[in-house]
């Protein structure tokens, strides 16, 4: 073949790819939408960045899990959250019921995307440590900064119960004496009774590098605010990084599938573009013609569909008798026909894994990849440039 219906070729098979792309794109972001995989991948980050990591505790990983429950009920984070109204999409809804209960609760949906301005300020609320801060006496023995009273946050319950507790003596020095203060008792007694001890420690780790930047427990808070949008962005970067693996692993299994389905035979596709010049033609020609609309465009979209409903086209099971044509060709013995007719299933085999691997790679890849060669394709030889002194040789 020559470089002209190589390139042809090329883009037939990128063509059909970039087809079968989009509609893999569009099975998967149904499912994901259906089972609502971003909100529970954004959950369970959070547990675990609240818990401390994954090798961390049962112990931590269930109050890790209950915090984060009350975290959702928080009315900023609540209100993110928009539930199906419509009747057809709550029965969508309905269908994953029972697998979305037990991810969100009494609830059947949650946000699937939280900004780190929202978590901070729902976090440190649910903890209520603005307002321990309130009570911190001023001015004290000692120079009180936010560290100190999360390193307390803990023995609270103990202090305010044991007057004879070392918690007691603690918390004294942070909010003064506290015997007789109710308003305190009452606060301290509504404080979430399930707060991993590993989250404690991050958040003293944030309040000491917010201690060396401000002075002044208030300039304070509003640093250590900011400390823990950063930790929520850096952490929620590399559960995006965690995401991507796993959707491209699901792009993968869909990817293959689609292939078997449509019988797409990447070795079949091959035989069949290079020794047929009117299938390439019209592969050829509607890509080019289509190149800028097929990821827009739903019309052009259903061309090119129509295009390979065609029983000409070279995908669809229309083609099997095709795929095992060699085997009416063979002139061998019995034991010679079985090894060709395992060879050719074992060939669609794997070219039905090639042709969904190639599929899973997405529809802006193939869409990259098809302007390029069609940008080869149409290329010509340079023109020769002329000036007034050098007119063109006759």
């Amino acid at each position: 073949m020559n470089l002209p219906v190589v390139l042809d070729v090329a883009l037939g098979l990128i063509f059909i790819y970039l087809t079968l792309s989009l509609l893999t794109s569009e099975i998967q972001e149904l499912i994901t939408t259906l089972l609502q995989w971003r909100a529970k991948h954004l959950k369970k980050s959070i547990q675990s960045l609240i818990a401390g990591g994954s090798e961390t505790q049962d112990e931590d990983i269930d109050h890790a899990t209950q915090l984060v429950q009350e975290l959702y009920q928080d009315p900023l984070i609540n209100t993110l959250n928009q539930e199906a109204k419509d009747k057809v999409e709550r029965g969508f809804r309905a269908l994953t019921k029972t697998n979305n209960t037990k991810a969100f609760g009494l609830k059947q949906s949650a946000p699937s995307y939280i900004p780190s301005e929202t978590f901070a300020s729902s976090l440190l609320e649910t903890l209520k440590i603005p307002q321990l801060i309130n009570y911190v006496q001023t001015p004290s023995e000692t120079k009180t900064n936010l560290h100190m009273v999360l390193s307390s946050y803990k023995e609270l319950r103990t202090a305010i119960n044991d007057k004879d507790s070392e918690s007691h003596q603690k918390i004294q020095k942070i909010y003064g004496d506290v015997t007789e203060n109710e308003n305190f008792k009452k606060l301290v007694n509504s404080l979430p009774e399930y707060v991993p001890n590993n989250l404690i420690t991050s958040l003293s780790v944030l309040s000491q590098r917010s201690r060396r930047k401000i002075s002044g427990i208030q300039e304070d808070m509003i640093q250590f605010q900011k400390e823990v949008e950063t930790w929520f962005d850096r952490s929620m970067d590399r559960s995006s990084g965690v995401y991507k693996r796993n959707a491209k692993g699901v792009a993968i299994l869909i990817g293959i599938s689609v292939a078997i389905l449509t019988n797409t035979d990447t070795f079949f596709v091959l035989r069949r573009l290079s020794q047929d010049s009117v299938i390439r033609s019209a592969l050829t020609q509607s890509a080019v013609q289509q190149q800028n609309d097929i990821l827009s465009n739903p019309d052009a979209r259903n061309r090119f569909q129509e295009l390979l409903g065609e029983a000409s086209v070279p995908i669809g099971w229309q083609n099997i008798s095709q795929q095992f044509q060699p085997l009416s060709k063979s002139q061998g013995n019995s034991a010679n026909n079985l090894l060709l007719r395992i060879w050719l299933v074992f060939k669609i085999l794997f070219g039905w894994l090639v042709s969904g691997l190639a599929i899973a790679m997405g529809a802006p890849f193939w869409f990259d990849i098809l302007n390029k060669i069609i940008n080869v394709r149409n290329s010509g030889p340079k023109p020769v440039k002329y000036t007034q002194d050098q007119p063109p040789e006759s």
